[in-house]
């Protein structure tokens, strides 16, 4: 639920006149279509409610015009601090001061009614050498937010850096902002046109939205986590967000085996996506995405060990992501799946028929019927039991945590990679050998 705004307002050099003090201008705000002439775009934003503004960042520089947020000029007090700190900032060398910085920040939220207000300022000049220095100054702003408040970021003033830097900033926190209860980020841009009497607010708020469609795009793409990417598009494609959300959960929960059931409704949501319909194309991009992968694990109806090959071909695409742990519990999995779709299709995933169990009743263990069919094709090949034994070593080490061999070594990313590599093409031979034993 949206409890207001917290606004993040970059304050910059104002186009200060001898005749007449700072550059004014009639603001429309969009939607509302209100107006409100002033110098300072901050008095329009909280002059005309454009949103329920609950506390105030100021950003910017020590030598920004901060006399400009001094627009109420009825008091001598309030002259006094304009023209003590328009000299401050005039002077290169220092710029406003921490006292009037205090005395600026105290004043403020009397001017607007009673809105809090914090100032954050940083050094004049955002270059290569300082540009760290500035960021973590940034790197504030999620402690300062009001709590359980979206963030409405102005992204008007300032030097042209300083809009750009905020922004990366919010992003790299963006952990931090959430642990504020802001669920979004709001951008707005106060087009100045000098030779027109309006001067039009922009809403741009979808730049926001397209950083954060770009970053779920890339978590995908890279480790097939797609939760964030399914909340994008789930108002689009609704079918397509839970599948998403599904292949997530499979992967997290190295759940394999339902990769064949996941398919079928894969299939079912991309037919229902009318491609031409929609005013997003970057969805379409998400449809070809998950069509290839589609394509890529599908098997033919036909095919005798539809479900071993499948999560097969699934190992592959993890492979492909590097997530190489997942790759060897899935690959392990192809073995036992494809020797109870060879034997009995009843028994796919039933771990006790593979590896057997401990009768409690009758005291003895009863042998696995699975494990018993792979110590037969064992025998027929005599590379096969060396390397399928060494598969199943390391998905045991790796289910256990990462536990120590025989020879009291820890599974390393390098050797896993380089193992699964070799173990694709004994797997193609066991796959061979399942036809030919009795």
């Amino acid at each position: 639920m949206n409890n207001g705004y917290t606004l993040i307002y970059c304050v910059g050099k104002g186009m200060y006149q001898k005749e007449g003090g700072y550059r004014q201008t009639v603001y429309q705000f969009p939607v509302t279509g209100k107006k409100h002439k002033t110098s300072l775009f901050l008095e329009a934003i909280l002059k005309t409610g454009y949103s329920n503004i609950r506390k105030v960042i100021l950003l910017g520089t020590r030598t920004s015009s901060w006399d400009m947020l001094i627009t109420n000029l009825e008091k001598q007090e309030d002259c006094d601090l304009s023209d003590k700190i328009f000299k401050e900032c005039k002077n290169k060398g220092k710029g406003i001061s921490d006292d009037s910085v205090k005395e600026l920040e105290s004043r403020l939220p009397k001017w607007f009614d009673n809105i809090p207000f914090k100032i954050v300022v940083h050094t004049d000049e955002i270059n290569s050498t300082n540009v760290e220095n500035v960021f973590s100054a940034y790197g504030e702003i999620p402690g300062l937010l009001e709590p359980g408040t979206d963030i409405l970021f102005d992204i008007t003033h300032g030097f042209r850096s300083m809009p750009l830097l905020v922004f990366q900033s919010l992003q790299l926190n963006a952990s931090r902002i959430l642990e504020k209860k802001a669920e979004k980020v709001k951008l707005i841009y106060g087009e100045y046109i000098e030779d027109k009497e309006i001067s039009y607010v922009r809403d741009l708020s979808e730049y926001w939205d397209y950083y954060e469609i770009t970053s779920a795009r890339k978590l995908f793409d890279e480790k097939l986590e797609g939760r964030m990417l399914a909340e994008k598009i789930k108002d689009t494609w609704e079918s397509g967000a839970k599948i998403l959300i599904r292949l997530s959960d499979i992967v997290a929960g190295n759940l394999s085996l339902e990769m064949p059931e996941v398919l079928k409704e894969l299939r079912n949501a991309l037919n229902k996506f009318d491609r031409e319909k929609t005013d997003k194309p970057w969805v379409n991009d998400i449809w070809e995405i998950l069509e290839n992968i589609y394509n890529k694990l599908c098997q033919n109806n036909d095919e005798k060990y539809i479900n071993s090959k499948t999560v097969w071909e699934y190992s592959h695409l993890l492979y492909d992501k590097k997530l190489y742990s997942q790759a060897v519990i899935s690959r392990w999995v192809v073995v036992e799946t494809a020797i109870a779709e060879r034997y009995d299709p009843s028994k796919v995933g039933d771990y006790g028929w593979f590896h057997g169990y401990f009768d409690v009743k009758k005291s003895k263990k009863i042998h696995g019927i699975g494990d018993a069919h792979l110590r037969k094709l064992y025998k027929m090949d005599p590379i096969l039991g060396p390397s399928l034994g060494q598969l199943e070593r390391l998905r045991n080490q790796i289910a256990h945590g990462g536990g120590k061999d025989k020879k009291g070594n820890y599974p390393h990313q390098a050797t896993i990679k380089g193992m699964l590599k070799s173990i694709d093409k004994v797997i193609g031979q066991f796959f061979e050998l399942l036809d030919k034993e009795p």
